[in-house]
């Protein structure tokens, strides 16, 4: 297995961690240096010979308005003529189903991204699926995970605890990310989509609440989602309401959550802290 990522971020960082690989077996690019440098502007150079040995190919780069997807942009071509490519994976957000009011939806249901990103994001996966090549899909949740947390701005005291009733979100430890991906690379399918979240949708003010309490902080003070101290950026971030299921995921590809909720997440990362931080 050679694996090259086209968006060297926190997903694949991780990932390449996970699995133990040498560099010459998991490479992939850098948006401002180095010599695997793209940034959407400009083809990846050399990229023929780059991609000629690799079987897994993972899109972690953001859609963007002029391009759609940067990667197909500029290198669909290459990609088409990839001669040992098995498995594709692009990384897209549940951002794409929009609002549903609170309800669950699943792979199946409709996609009605309500922002720029996630319609963005649903563009790009038709863009993508409509290769062919093998390519998967996966719809992550809110990502949390080492370094990747609230647990700082808590202990500064800089989170907002916003109040809008009934509001949920579904998140994702980034383990189990790498763990679902790890399964489908060494499985490979074809135009599959699967939705990557844990099981139990929460509040985000009843996460900071649990870690107020595991630190031993008081609990923020509310702020109401119409306040007028909630910028409307802020605000936008509570547009969309829904409780995403992962049922297609453990199911087809045998996936176990090692992090069902935030609390089993969280608390194996305060476990991992120094005394000190904390």
């Amino acid at each position: 297995m050679k694996i090259f990522c086209f968006g060297l971020g926190y997903t694949a960082k991780f990932l390449r961690n996970e699995l133990s690989f040498p560099l010459s077996h998991f490479s992939g690019t850098h948006t401002s240096e180095g010599d695997l440098l793209f940034n959407g502007k400009s083809p990846l150079k050399n990229v023929t010979s780059i991609l000629r040995d690799v079987t897994h190919l993972l899109i972690s780069t953001p859609p963007n308005s002029e391009q759609i997807d940067p990667v197909l942009y500029h290198h669909k071509a290459d990609i088409e003529n990839m001669p040992n490519l098995k498995w594709i994976g692009y990384l897209s957000a549940t951002s794409v189903y929009g609002d549903h009011g609170g309800a669950w939806v699943d792979e199946t249901s409709k996609t009605l991204p309500t922002n720029k990103r996630g319609v963005l994001r649903l563009r790009a996966e038709e863009q993508w699926f409509a290769i062919d090549r093998p390519i998967n899909i996966f719809r992550l949740g809110g990502i949390y995970g080492p370094i990747r947390n609230q647990i700082e701005v808590v202990k500064n005291g800089l989170a907002k605890r916003i109040i809008k009733k009934d509001q949920v979100f579904s998140r994702i430890h980034i383990t189990d990310i790498c763990s679902a991906l790890k399964i489908s690379m060494e499985n490979p399918l074809s135009h599959k989509i699967y939705n990557l979240v844990d099981d139990k949708p929460a509040a985000p003010k009843d996460v900071l609440d649990f870690l107020c309490e595991k630190l031993a902080l008081k609990i923020i003070k509310g702020i109401d989602i119409d306040d007028p101290a909630v910028t409307p950026a802020l605000r936008s971030f509570y547009q969309d309401n829904k409780r995403v299921k992962n049922n297609l995921a453990k199911s087809e590809l045998d996936w176990q959550l090692k992090f069902p909720s935030y609390k089993e997440g969280y608390l194996d990362i305060l476990a991992k802290l120094d005394e000190s931080q904390l």
